[in-house]
């Protein structure tokens, strides 16, 4: 369970362009929900889910992750939960380019000191399970954009996480290729995972799918319930 409490967010305290992207906004996520956070852009959607993946430290409020309070946590302690705790797909996927799919995949794994030869072969498994195997090889400037997100989430689950937090997952994606990401949502969700998403898509936030829907506008959460 992630909970937060009366968290805001400001940028360039006391400047000119001070900026609220999130504020006063208190609310709970569940292990094995499917979350997403719908607005307009700049509703502050982005930031919210940066703060429950502890990418993002609050102005003020609380931040709870099951019964563990972390919202003072020295980064290196912070550091230490995401990778064990979450995984992260990214609006631009954030491969890197000159290497591989397979060593893209790999990437969040070298922090732990995993042996190279296990941490390759539990990688090539998670390629398989998307369908990607044949492509370990192939530097990811070469690959379209349905096969760069896979990668993308094969990355995001090489640690195991309990949490897989994606932010605009299908801005970049034709409809065919949004529907192909909503079917790896549902294999995830019945893998056992919670999931965390921000979009503004009507092809994520209406699916069925979806056991919850938060939405926010102005930085503020204006509706915060379970589908029915």
């Amino acid at each position: 369970m992630i909970k937060v409490t009366n968290i805001s967010k400001l940028y360039n305290a006391g400047r000119p362009n001070e900026f609220i992207a999130v504020r006063d906004v208190t609310l709970t996520v569940s292990l094995g929900e499917v979350t997403v956070l719908k607005g307009p852009s700049g509703s502050g959607k982005t930031t919210l889910l940066g703060i429950l993946g502890c990418m993002v430290r609050p102005s003020s409020g609380r931040i709870s992750l099951g019964d563990r309070e972390i919202t003072s946590l020295p980064e290196r302690f912070l550091t230490q939960i995401r990778r064990e705790t979450f995984g992260f797909i990214f609006q631009q996927f954030n491969l890197i380019k000159g290497l591989t799919a397979l060593e893209n995949v790999m990437i969040p794994a070298y922090p732990t000191g995993e042996r190279y030869a296990p941490l390759r072969r539990r990688a090539l498994e998670i390629l398989e399970l998307f369908n990607m195997s044949h492509k370990a090889a192939a530097k990811v400037e070469w690959l379209s954009g349905g096969e760069a997100q896979r990668v993308a989430i094969a990355r995001a689950l090489i640690n195991n996480p309990t949490i897989i937090i994606a932010d605009e997952p299908t801005a970049h994606l034709d409809t065919k290729l949004s529907h192909e990401f909503m079917v790896i949502v549902r294999q995830l969700r019945e893998g056992g995972k919670t999931i965390l998403i921000a979009s503004h898509d009507p092809i994520v936030y209406d699916s069925e799918l979806m056991t919850s829907r938060i939405e926010l506008r102005d930085g503020r959460v204006i509706n915060d319930g379970s589908r029915s």
